[in-house]
């Protein structure tokens, strides 16, 4: 998180110091194509999450636009960090989700073999 900060810090002052510009960031920079333009879909919790995300991700930049020069480059770096920590979170969370299912579908064949291995016991002992 420092890291991040320092980094974000030198970044914007050699951007002043050139004088370059830091052009508005993009939905698409940020978002999987799968989500970039899904609408408030009830029955995705993923799509749901890019929705809101997207629409924070606007707020964000209307307010961006009351600003001008440095202001506006900062603001527009400040928009791209925080999203940037927010992907990183999102990626984190797929990573678990993805570990729980593969430990359930493991779970569940280990289950269903001693379940047909119960079952052939129980069969021969009759």
């Amino acid at each position: 998180m420092k890291k991040l900060l320092v980094t974000t810090i030198v970044i914007l002052e050699m951007a002043n110091m050139a004088g370059a510009t830091i052009f508005e960031p993009e939905w698409t920079e940020f978002c999987p194509p799968t989500y970039c333009f899904t609408s408030n879909n009830k029955l995705s919790k993923d799509a749901q999450y890019w929705y809101k995300r997207r629409i924070q991700f606007e707020k964000s930049l209307a307010k961006c636009a009351a600003y001008e020069g440095t202001q506006l480059n900062n603001c527009y770096s400040e928009v791209r960090a925080a999203e940037e920590r927010k992907n990183k979170v999102w990626d984190v969370r797929q990573d678990e989700k993805y570990r729980r299912t593969e430990y359930n579908r493991e779970y569940n064949m280990e289950q269903v073999k001693y379940n047909g291995i119960n079952r052939i016991i129980e069969t021969i002992k009759k």
